[in-house]
């Protein structure tokens, strides 16, 4: 069984369409996927009935970005209704508060020299939401930058001379959305929160199991042993259940393989089993 429960299509900032992503799921060995698009479930349903046709068991994704300070924080959903009104109607906000950072980013970048238009962005974002990866590629494309790294470290990182910050719902409304929708929500790749400490992590994971937090991705692309031994002690501890994926984009991220991440992730069958036993309890 190859397990992968991270990964993203052209609807948010992935290379792949969702059945073209699901195709490569399956070349590449895959036998137990979920797609999780930032912030939008466009692709859910078609990845699904792909899946069906190519013999993959599947659960509905989705990644929130979270209100959070200093890093990022991302919540997975899994096996949730994607057509959950309230689900829906929120996340068109964040789509919205998206389309009203766009412009704001052509313009800082115009002010630094960069001759680049939204239309641009738009055109390389295969039609699904337009986020800083798709900035990236026209600077790339453009000869600014060699690198999708280069394009964030010169402009688009947080804190950079083009980045635009956008409104986030909080974790607390995150988790609540994914659970009322009867889905189960997960805390992604815990290395980014850059939290302090070890004392500072737990505590945030603390607060957010109060919230409705279920689970934790202790299995990530490239987590070495270490990371992912802690993780998963963190996880026991705060009674989490314990996920894993790729975080795969297509070759917006080269190196970055389905079911294998950066060469070391393998995700246990019991993720997938416990997973799809909470999904289950909830519907």
């Amino acid at each position: 069984m190859t397990i992968d429960l991270h990964m993203h299509s052209t609807c948010s900032d992935g290379t792949f369409t969702p059945a073209g992503l699901v195709r490569e799921a399956k070349a590449a060995g895959l036998t137990h996927m979920a797609l999780t698009d930032h912030d939008t479930v466009e692709g859910v349903a078609g990845a699904r009935e792909e899946a069906r046709r190519q013999g993959i068991a599947f659960l509905s994704g989705l990644e929130i970005s979270a209100e959070y300070q200093p890093g990022t924080m991302h919540i997975l959903g899994y096996g949730f209704d994607e057509t959950s009104a309230p689900l829906l109607e929120r996340l068109t906000s964040v789509q919205r508060w998206r389309d009203e950072r766009n412009p704001k980013i052509v313009e800082k970048l115009n002010r630094l020299g960069v001759v680049l238009t939204l239309p641009e962005v738009e055109a390389v974002s295969g039609g699904g939401l337009v986020g800083r990866p798709h900035f990236a590629k026209v600077l790339m494309d453009k000869g600014y930058v060699k690198t999708r790294q280069e394009a964030f470290d010169r402009y688009l990182a947080k804190g950079g001379p083009a980045y635009v910050d956008k409104a986030r719902l909080s974790p607390e409304e995150s988790i609540a959305l994914i659970r009322a929708a009867g889905g189960v929500a997960v805390l992604a790749h815990p290395l980014q929160l850059q939290a302090a400490d070890e004392e500072a992590l737990q505590a945030i994971v603390q607060a957010l199991a109060k919230a409705g937090l279920q689970g934790l991705e202790c299995h990530y692309r490239n987590h070495a042993p270490e990371d992912t031994r802690r993780f998963l002690a963190l996880a026991k501890s705060n009674g989490l259940l314990v996920t894993g994926g790729s975080d795969f984009h297509g070759t917006n991220r080269p190196g970055i393989r389905l079911g294998v991440g950066e060469g070391t992730l393998q995700v246990p069958m019991e993720c997938w089993s416990a997973l799809e036993r909470a999904a289950s309890a909830r519907n």
